[in-house]
């Protein structure tokens, strides 16, 4: 995606011939990328975390809020699926493709609603550890660790 984006930056501004199509394929690549991540992420609990009340919990209220937050995160992840997955469909019906390379868009959103199914699995996974004492243990830091 660097090497795409440099590519078009060099010939818009001093060969005034941007790289066809280098917008899509920088948007396709960096959507495809996140959702297929998504999971792994996940699973190694590696999202960006904001724990303004992780220093005023014990390590039992830590645990108790890592199995809401999981929980609600998972229901989120339900209603993501939901929504790609029939908008896919709605793609699929029309026979969108995109403007440059006419690649079709269903097959795509349904990669992502895949990567947000398989995401759920991860984080319901996470609140049973928690709920039966195999998750990581919050006595050690603000955070979870694995």
């Amino acid at each position: 995606m660097v090497l795409v984006t440099c590519i078009d930056v060099i010939g818009r501004y001093f060969f005034d011939a941007p790289l066809l199509g280098a917008h899509e394929m920088i948007t396709l690549a960096m959507g495809i990328m996140i959702y297929l991540g998504m999971p792994l992420v996940t699973a190694s609990s590696e999202h960006l975390v904001v724990d303004l009340a992780g220093s005023v919990l014990s390590p039992t209220g830590k645990r108790i809020q890592q199995i809401i937050v999981n929980a609600i995160a998972a229901l989120t992840f339900i209603l993501f699926s939901y929504l790609l997955l029939f908008h896919g469909i709605g793609l699929a019906e029309d026979l969108m493709v995109t403007e440059d390379f006419e690649i079709e868009q269903a097959p795509i959103a349904y990669l992502m609603a895949a990567m947000c199914f398989l995401t759920i699995f991860v984080f319901v996974k996470q609140v049973f550890d928690d709920l039966t004492g195999k998750g990581p243990d919050y006595s050690k830091s603000n955070g979870p660790e694995i």
